[in-house]
């Protein structure tokens, strides 16, 4: 079982899932070349800009931005949080738009083994949605 060197389980995952089935049962709903990815970008985003990622931010109260529980009221029914392999992301630096552009081009130039989709960085300006769908393009683009 694949885990990232420094992300907490509490940021990848919602609270209640944690509680529900325990943390190693969580660890394995989460899908590791995905995992494998977000140590990519947290990494990478740190050596140029020596700054963070954040995910889940539990002392801001927010808790959905990795696996969500199937009864989570954030986003969609059908959303893929809820499959373990897409996150919302946002720089330490408050640099989202360039963020934005780095996670892209990640996908574009091949230096993610999974993540290929995003959505429209105007639909989501205060985070940047990425994840994995059975899709050809790379990245695939979603527009709310």
């Amino acid at each position: 079982m694949y885990k990232p060197i420094n992300y907490k389980l509490s940021e990848l995952a919602h609270p209640q899932i944690i509680k529900t089935i325990g943390e190693l049962n969580t660890w394995r709903r989460l899908d590791a070349d995905c995992l494998k990815d977000l140590q990519t970008i947290r990494d990478e985003w740190f050596k140029i800009h020596g700054s963070g990622v954040y995910i889940n931010r539990l002392d801001l109260g927010i808790d959905s931005r990795g696996l969500r529980p199937p009864n989570d009221p954030d986003g969609s029914f059908y959303s893929t949080h809820k499959q373990g392999n897409t996150f919302d992301l946002e720089p330490v630096n408050g640099l989202l738009r360039e963020f934005f552009h780095f996670v892209k081009g990640l996908i574009e130039n091949g230096g993610l083994l999974k993540f290929n989709t995003l959505e429209n960085f105007e639909d989501t300006l205060n985070w940047v949605h990425v994840g994995y769908m059975n899709t050809d393009k790379e990245p695939l683009i979603i527009y709310l």
